[in-house]
């Protein structure tokens, strides 16, 4: 993977616990939407056995010529930590762009993204993405939270979706009840009964899964039960939560 040296140039908290991180972005550094980079904080105020290093799925758009966005969970670790506190205008490294979990070729064919937590972050590049280029693809986004206040990005996807007829959102709070939020949507786990009554024919989309490695399986395992071709199930797991 090619090497850039860049600076963090802000941060904002998009969701309770959740932070975004902007970066200035090499002029040179490409990336399809979806794609993750390696990112390296040298010399970080804290340290522990994870390191320097982490890799983060990019959260805007290839259009955003000038910085770059990821957003993650602040679980404590170290890095996080490092990256609340350290000025604004820090040195950072990453490295790639890596992956291909990226949105089909094919405009006819549907898409179904389901979301869980901080695996909104591929699916908010992808969807500004496709929004930028106008692309035909009809794109449902299913994004499961516990509560509101903890669903990164979720009222910038309903303005989005209100604008654009080609996607759908669907937002369920599993844990409404325990909100300080008031929620009048769905509350219900994604489960194959679920994908009927919003998605219709499972035969025709690709649908692709992201999420914290549990949900990834438990969600993918609802897919595929529910009749999908396994073939058209694409999945990216979020590790190293911590």
């Amino acid at each position: 993977m090619a090497s850039f040296a860049t600076r963090l140039v802000e941060r904002r908290e998009v969701a309770v616990g959740t932070m975004a991180f902007a970066f200035e972005r090499p002029p040179d550094f490409q990336f399809a939407a979806g794609q993750y980079i390696v990112l390296v904080l040298p010399d970080p105020p804290y340290v522990d056995s994870k390191g320097d290093r982490r890799t983060f799925s990019i959260a805007s758009p290839p259009q955003n010529s000038g910085r770059m966005e990821i957003a993650t969970r602040m679980t404590g670790s170290a890095l996080k930590r490092s990256l609340a506190e350290v000025p604004l205008g820090t040195r950072v490294e990453l490295s790639g762009p890596s992956g291909s979990f990226t949105l089909h070729a094919d405009g006819s064919v549907p898409s179904v993204f389901i979301a869980g937590g901080i695996g909104i972050t591929p699916f908010r590049s992808m969807t500004l993405d496709a929004i930028a280029r106008g692309l035909p693809h009809r794109i449902q986004l299913i994004y499961s939270n516990r509560k509101p206040e903890s669903a990164a990005f979720h009222v910038d996807f309903r303005k989005l979706s209100r604008g654009h007829p080609a996607l759908t959102y669907i937002p369920t709070m599993t844990e409404a009840e325990s909100s300080g939020i008031p929620w009048n949507g769905e509350r219900r786990m994604v489960t194959g009964d679920f994908l009927r009554e919003y998605v219709g024919d499972l035969g025709k989309p690709i649908f692709y899964i992201a999420g914290p490695p549990g949900l990834v399986t438990g969600l993918t395992k609802a897919v595929i039960e529910a009749g999908v071709d396994p073939d058209r199930v694409r999945s990216e797991e979020f590790e190293g939560y911590p």
